[in-house]
């Protein structure tokens, strides 16, 4: 169902900007693989949703699509009154900067989310894990944590956590200390990977939040080392991956050598702040600046 509301505003702001529908561009609307784009398309006309020659929505299609909006609308009231959730949550998930960034990650990307706000981080977080559950990759958290306190945070942005669980398309892999701090951290992560992917086919994106940042320059050293070896032999592992630091942990004396470091290191950058703070880029671009 979400996928079908998916093509059927894709098809929509199509239609709004253009008045012509181009299957290609609607299919990365939904960052769907084409052949499942056109298997779905398929079923729309089949069910009458939508017609194919040329595309556009049925009437029974947008009916669909006002009771979709509907329906959401009163879940997430549901969230406001009873679960805690925040009245512009809603808003900050269709028009944040990071999150349109997202929509357009390329596969198997190695990615650091930077962030000073908890809230905007876990956004993030959030959807980045959806997008890569949309996109049929097999997405595994690594966390220090405990798995109950991050499928909650995950359940309460929507995702059906349950459900992906038991269909092994999505895993809360809690790892130990030693799994961090000692050894080649390189070596380390591979065996975490091969630990947390037992029993789940790829593809995979996963999501990295389990290195302790000490507030010494020393323990920032360390990190950086690990996240320099990481990216260095990123293409063997054959994967997404994105890697959280809070910079309030980090001494600020140090901040600026570390996040320029951090830039050299991964192929995408997301600053979680608030909305007219918040950034997200390729460091390559800089690249002709220096």
């Amino acid at each position: 169902m979400e996928i079908y509301n998916d093509i059927l505003e894709g098809i929509d702001k199509e239609l709004r900007s253009s008045r012509e529908v181009k299957p290609t561009r609607v299919q990365q609307r939904c960052n769907l693989a084409y052949d499942k784009f056109s298997r779905y398309l398929g079923e729309m006309a089949t069910k009458g949703l939508i017609h194919r020659e040329p595309i556009s929505i049925t009437a029974k299609g947008l009916d669909f699509l006002q009771d979709h909006r509907r329906i959401s609308r009163f879940v997430h009231e549901i969230g406001i009154k009873y679960l805690g959730y925040k009245e512009s949550t809603r808003d900050e998930r269709e028009d944040y900067g990071p999150i349109k960034f997202l929509d357009n990650l390329p596969p198997k990307s190695h990615s650091v989310l930077l962030c000073d706000d908890k809230k905007y981080a876990e956004l993030v977080t959030s959807y980045f894990i959806l997008k890569g559950l949309e996109r049929g990759e097999t997405c595994v958290y690594l966390t220090l944590e405990r798995p109950e306190k991050v499928e909650g945070i995950l359940s309460k942005s929507g995702i059906n956590v349950e459900s992906f669980k038991q269909r092994n398309l999505l895993r809360v892999h809690t790892i130990k200390h030693s799994d961090v701090n000692e050894g080649n951290p390189y070596d380390n992560l591979r065996k975490v990977i091969l630990e947390s992917t037992i029993g789940l086919r790829p593809p995979f994106r996963f999501y990295r939040n389990f290195v302790p940042i000490e507030k010494s320059v020393k323990g920032m050293k360390l990190e950086l080392v690990y996240e320099r070896l990481l990216h260095e032999h990123f293409k063997s592992l054959d994967l997404s991956l994105m890697c959280r630091h809070d910079l309030s942990e980090i001494d600020k004396s140090e901040r600026t050598d570390f996040v320029e470091t951090l830039l050299k290191s991964h192929n995408q950058v997301i600053y979680a702040s608030e909305p007219e703070k918040a950034i997200a880029f390729d460091p390559s671009l800089l690249e002709s600046e220096q």
